[in-house]
This record gives structure tokens, C-alpha cells and sequence, in this order.
């Protein structure tokens, strides 16, 4: 009753998702770049065509995603940099959800075949596999046409039809990764990355003061009152300017803050799950738990991974919103400290509600 096949077939895009998702995390390589990058240092070790370095005025360059790139060289407007990176990073995280629910699909029609004609204790369970594949469905459905608007909305952006556009983002799509920053999360920036803000360079014409002279100091995400205790020299309505300013980096980077934390909980997760399945592999091999269980656990493992590619998504659109919170024309140079911020955070959206909990008779059958 057991087939190898389809279970052998399954796991092996269970593995290739499992491999894939795991790159938005900030790996020791992009470390090592951002290290380099951010000294400012062209010497030895100096990584193969490091499009980070190409153009430092070039934010977005940091994700190092030739398609993103090829997406701001289509588009040329230097207003639309930040709406094309986050439609661009939400159509990656909604194709890549996208898979694991077919998979989740798939997972579920393997068990509502292993089960039909039984009797109890799959009476009740039969109606749920119902459920999922439903709500698979729909998930699925709704997936199809967000991404269908995020393409809409690129390809207007970028002067071509979709379907040009589709064909020239086929392969970033193809690719299960999701775009990274090359920069670890910073505790906090120098008082000086205001100076590059519009609002800043304007109120600074407009009331005669010098942008370059920001006062000594950081901008710490945990603080929320110093913002209006600065000393800033010039009129009072442009430190009210700069205050303010500095406010929104403040909260741009305790997004970021959080983001990070919040994406790193998820990976933990799966890694543990990862782990946990393949312990039910063996016990399944062994015979302790059967094939309906084991695809209850493919699918708890499925649904740590769409949450961890949501939570990888919210990341790169946090650093997308901190980018553009210290200014149009900021580069990843801008991001002085690479001093990580790690802390522990617990709570996940469930991105699959209609994955539920399995009663404990399949467990122990």
C-alpha cells in the first residue's frame, strides 16, 4: 500500500525547498562582503565582480539580484527604486508560497489516497484532508493573482508588456531564492546619514542652514524621546526638521530590528523541523508511524517554511523601508555599523490556517 515513488518524488522537493530557503538568512559570505564593503577597501579577497561596490549610490545594488537590477535599468526612475524592490521581493515570496502549497496539495491528495475506504480512526480526519485541499486551493488561487498585480505593476514600471517582462524574469522565478542584503543588521546609525534626506536638504534651504553640520551622535532604534533633545544649530523650525527625521529612521530601523528577529526564529523552526522529519522518515522506514503520519509531518514542515519565507520577505522590505528612510541617494556605505542586532522573538503569523493539528491516533496508529 506504501509507495516509495510518489513519497521519494515528494521528499526531493521537500529538499530542494528546504536547501532554497535558508539563503535569506545573512550568511557568513555576505558577512564578509558587507565587511569589505563597508571599510571601503579594494585589497585581496576582494569577491568576483561585486555588484555592491559597482555603484554606491545604488541602494538596492546591496541585494545583489540581477534581475532587481535589470529591473531598476529598465525602469530609470529614481522615484520608483523603492516600490520596484518591494513588489519585486513580494512576487518572489508569493511564488515561492506558491510552491509549498502545491506541495502541501500534493502531500494531501497522497493521503486522502492512502486512507480512502478505511473506517475509523480516519472517519473525521478524511473530512478535514477535505478541508485542506479546499483551502489549499484557494491559498493558492489568491497566490496566482496577487502575483498576477505585482507583474502588472512592474511591467508599467518598467515600460515593457508582461509578458517581456515575464520572460525576462522567468529564471529569478525558476530560482527558489529570495533577494538578501549584503549587510548585517545595524544597532544603530550615525547622525549623519540625515544629511542625505530631501526633506532635510530642503528645510535646510529654506531656513539657512548647513545639512553637513549634523550634531554628534547615533540614531538607536530603542530610543523614542532623545529625538527632541538634540542640539541642532540653525532655527528652531529646522531642528524641528531634523528631529522629526530622525524619528522615522529611528523607526525604520526598529522595524528592521524586529524583522531580523523575527526571521531568524522562523529558520530556527525549520531547522528543527527539519530535523523532526527526518526522524519520521526513519520511524515510517521502521514501521513505528505510517505513511499518513509522515505526510502530517511533510506538511508541518511546509507550513515552517511559508512562514519563514514571509518573514524573509518582511526582512528585505524592512531593509527596502530603512534604505529609503535615510534618502534616495543613500548606498549601503551609509550603513556605518555592521554591528548585528540579535535578540530573541517569539510569535509567527500562521501563514496555512487550514493546516490543522492532527489527532493523536495517527500519531500511534
Amino acid at each position: 500500500m506504501r509507495s516509495r515513488t510518489l513519497l521519494a518524488a515528494v521528499c526531493g522537493a521537500l529538499a530542494i525547498a528546504c536547501a532554497s530557503t535558508s539563503i535569506a538568512m545573512v550568511h557568513r559570505t555576505s558577512q564578509q562582503l558587507a565587511a569589505h564593503m563597508l571599510a571601503g577597501h579594494a585589497t585581496q579577497g576582494a569577491p568576483t565582480a561585486p555588484r555592491a561596490q559597482a555603484d554606491t549610490r545604488s541602494w538596492w545594488s546591496a541585494f545583489e539580484d540581477p534581475a532587481l537590477d535589470r529591473l531598476m535599468a529598465a525602469s530609470r526612475d529614481g522615484n520608483a527604486e523603492a516600490g520596484i524592490a518591494a513588489t519585486y521581493i513580494a512576487l518572489k515570496v508569493k511564488t515561492l508560497e506558491s510552491s509549498y502549497l502545491e506541495n502541501t496539495r500534493a502531500a494531501i491528495a497522497r493521503q486522502t489516497m492512502l486512507i480512502k475506504g478505511a473506517k475509523l480512526p480516519y472517519d473525521d480526519f478524511a473530512k478535514q484532508l477535505a478541508q485542506r485541499q479546499s483551502g489549499a486551493q484557494a491559498a493558492i488561487e489568491k497566490l496566482q493573482a496577487q502575483r498576477a498585480s505585482y507583474i502588472a505593476y512592474l511591467a508599467k514600471q518598467c515600460h515593457m508588456s508582461e509578458a517581456a517582462l515575464g520572460e525576462m524574469l522567468a529564471d529569478a522565478l525558476q530560482d527558489k531564492s529570495l533577494p538578501r542584503f549584503a549587510a548585517e543588521v545595524p544597532r544603530e546609525l550615525p547622525m549623519t546619514v540625515l544629511a542625505n534626506r530631501n526633506d532635510i536638504n530642503l528645510a535646510a534651504a529654506l531656513y539657512d542652514a548647513d545639512p553637513a553640520a549634523m550634531p554628534a551622535g547615533t540614531i538607536d532604534a530603542a530610543a523614542t524621546d532623545e529625538a527632541q533633545d538634540i542640539e541642532v544649530p540653525g532655527k528652531p523650525l529646522y531642528a524641528r526638521a531634523v528631529a522629526q527625521a530622525r524619528e522615522q529612521v529611528a523607526e525604520a530601523l526598529r522595524r528592521l530590528q524586529m524583522q531580523s528577529d523575527i526571521a531568524n526564529t522562523a529558520y530556527a523552526r525549520v531547522m528543527n523541523a527539519r530535523a523532526g522529519f527526518e526522524v519520521s522518515k526513519r520511524r515510517r522506514d521502521r514501521g513505528e508511524i505510517s505513511e499518513v503520519q509522515l505526510m502530517e509531518d511533510f506538511q508541518g514542515l511546509l507550513l515552517d517554511l511559508h512562514v519563514l519565507a514571509a518573514a524573509n520577505g518582511e526582512l528585505a522590505l524592512a531593509w527596502v523601508v530603512l534604505m529609503g528612510s535615510i534618502g534616495s541617494g543613500a548606498s549601503i556605505d551609509t550603513i556605518a555599523d555592521p554591528r548585528s542586532a540579535q535578540a530573541e522573538r517569539t510569535g509567527q503569523n500562521e501563514q496555512m490556517p487550514f493546516l490543522h493539528k492532527v489527532s493523536r491516533k495517527l500519531r500511534n496508529p
